[in-house]
């Protein structure tokens, strides 16, 4: 039952809610007085006040404990009359209802118990809107800070060519790219997709991250740095999450490049003589993250002049149009092989646009990266 303050000098009212036994009411016969309970005791829920008497309340009350924003409770106008133009200029100042003497108890008390619930629903909705707000205001730090730790700066050098993209599904995505100098002529390229979405694919995606890159100064062969990188992820223990990686690394002296595969797409090879495009084979392994000890095969290919490969992960692929047709591998190898003579960024870039026109007005439903490194 909610607190009521009554601020009204009408004696046979109070009678009238005194006989009730109720303990939930107080009462005011003066401004002054109801200032100071209202100051005083924080339990008061709801205030009815008198609209119309020349002693107490009346409506510069009314709008002072509109004003006040410690004494800002829901308001009940009461009035002897019924004056339209006095009860409008009440709701007019924040009046959530009225009642019009005589009271009768059970009308006092249900427009009393409505007026509560319906404020405390209000109270809800505006606590569950902040709430939402405030999530909303980490989700956009969280996906400002992945997209922040994801490479920008792409090398500028008379060699080669790189650029990555990524488009998240959601605020937050659960793909990465990066590429790191491992010496003077080494480049570690790395292409991944961690299991789910959004805030908990994130945070898997940073410690991945974080671990590839740690492990990857040691291990200088990429089977041996995922076979390392998958013990850590499995001691972690992360219920239900994993994350496949393809991890390369380009020797820029003899243009090798030494991989494993650890459940990922293989990247596509783009010959620079014109020559058939091809995903890359051998290296495979499983997943990390969901057994121990999994040894991960190693292998290597040659970047010709003029060559390039194309990483990417499965939101590519797969994205829909709105009649659920995938992209498909035919549609990409048809796009690389019109497109082979572009630069990594635009190989990149058009790609996406070429994606984007296809998917049209339907839903992105997962996440869309490419790594382009492109041999001069």
């Amino acid at each position: 039952m909610p607190r009521t303050l009554v601020i009204d000098d009408d004696h046979h009212l109070q009678s009238l809610i005194t006989e009730t036994g109720s303990d939930d009411f107080s009462f005011a016969f003066s401004d002054q007085e109801a200032l100071d309970i209202l100051s005083e005791d924080h339990s008061i829920d709801i205030a009815l006040v008198s609209i119309d008497s020349d002693k107490i309340g009346g409506m510069g009350l009314f709008r002072l404990l509109k004003g006040e924003r410690r004494l800002r409770i829901p308001r009940i106008a009461l009035t002897g009359g019924n004056d339209l133009t006095v009860i409008r200029n009440a709701m007019k100042d924040g009046a959530v209802d009225f009642l019009t003497k005589p009271v009768s108890v059970d009308d006092l008390q249900a427009t009393i118990d409505k007026v509560f619930q319906d404020c405390e629903a209000r109270r809800k909705a505006w606590r569950t809107e902040s709430e939402l707000a405030a999530i909303r205001r980490e989700i956009d730090v969280a996906g400002d800070l992945q997209q922040r730790i994801l490479p920008s700066d792409f090398p500028k050098r008379d060699d080669l060519d790189v650029f990555a993209r990524t488009t998240p599904a959601q605020d937050i995505g659960g793909d990465f790219y990066d590429f790191f100098e491992l010496g003077p002529d080494k480049l570690g390229l790395i292409v991944a997709d961690v299991s789910g979405k959004g805030v908990p694919a994130a945070f898997f995606m940073a410690v991945a991250r974080t671990l590839i890159r740690a492990v990857a100064l040691t291990e200088h062969e990429p089977g041996a740095c995922l076979e390392q990188v998958n013990r850590l992820l499995y001691q972690h223990d992360i219920p239900g999450m994993f994350v496949s990686v393809f991890y390369g690394i380009l020797n820029t002296k003899t243009w090798e490049m030494a991989y494993a595969n650890g459940g990922h797409l293989p990247p596509y090879l783009i010959p620079g003589d014109g020559g058939a495009i091809r995903t890359l084979s051998g290296g495979d392994g499983v997943v990390l993250g969901i057994q121990d000890e999994i040894p991960y095969e190693q292998d290597s290919v040659i970047i010709d002049p003029g060559g390039a490969l194309f990483f990417y992960t499965d939101g590519v692929t797969e994205a829909f149009d709105v009649n659920r047709n995938q992209f498909s591998d035919e549609r990409l190898t048809n796009y690389l092989l019109e497109n082979r003579s572009l630069s990594a960024h635009a190989l990149t870039n058009n790609a996406f646009a070429f994606i984007n026109l296809f998917t049209g007005d339907a839903p992105q439903s997962d996440d869309i990266t490419s790594l382009v490194i492109k041999r001069f």
